[in-house]
């Protein structure tokens, strides 16, 4: 009987496992410098967001070529300036693309994931940072990929920067390796900064109120205490 019931639990929890493993998480998963994490795809986090710009740029290696689209986003849920990715493979290349990734964002947090449901060819199976948090980047399967003149889902990289600028980089390889120049993040508030606006912020509230009861003093409104 024992027995039994042992294994009644084992199946439960292995039940609850795989279906944890079927459902998508609602966020992208957050990495850390040197971390790596397996990606299920998520939902598309830039509805309601603010499009600020887009740049296009062409690839071409020795077997693969296509062309590259970046958008920078804000607001909506976002938590700061965040990053969406296009990757269309033309009919050109003779081989996959394996892996793509993306610089400079040291100093930031990054959060990564894929549009579910998005693109034509396989989606990402994990996502990494560098050590030093400079590239993080998109890996897929052996034998998978962005197959030629197919488009890959939307990548995307959450970002807490507060703008961007021209100077970043995305490479592109499968052995062989293109990069294109696009828009990197930029300005993250520094917690000392956060400090001293707060502080100066209840300063100007009390220097206010002060300056308010010395004014009813003089007008006889209020009685001194």
């Amino acid at each position: 009987m024992k027995t039994l019931l042992l294994a009644g639990k084992i199946g439960a929890v292995l039940l609850m496992l795989v279906a944890g493993l079927a459902v998508a998480p609602a966020a992208a998963v957050p990495v850390a410098p040197g971390e790596s994490s397996i990606v299920y795809g998520a939902a598309d986090p830039f509805a309601g967001a603010t499009l600020l710009a887009t740049i296009s740029a062409p690839f071409a290696s020795f077997d693969f070529s296509g062309l590259l689209t970046q958008q920078v986003y804000s607001g909506g849920s976002l938590p700061g300036v965040s990053f969406r990715y296009t990757i269309a493979a033309d009919s050109l290349g003779t081989a996959a693309l394996e892996r793509l990734t993306m610089s400079f964002f040291a100093g930031f947090q990054t959060n990564l994931d894929y549009v579910l449901g998005s693109g034509t060819s396989d989606a990402p199976l994990t996502v990494s940072r560098q050590a030093n948090g400079n590239s993080v980047g998109f890996t897929w399967a052996t034998n998978e990929g962005i197959p030629p003149d197919t488009v890959a889902p939307f990548l995307y990289i959450l970002t807490n920067a507060t703008g961007y600028g021209l100077g970043g980089v995305v490479s592109l390889m499968n052995g062989d390796v293109a990069s294109v120049s696009v828009y990197k993040p930029v300005g993250v508030p520094e917690p000392a900064s956060v400090l001293l606006v707060g502080a100066g912020i209840v300063a100007l509230g009390l220097f206010w109120r002060q300056g308010r009861r010395v004014a009813r003093l003089c007008e006889g409104t209020e009685s001194p205490s």
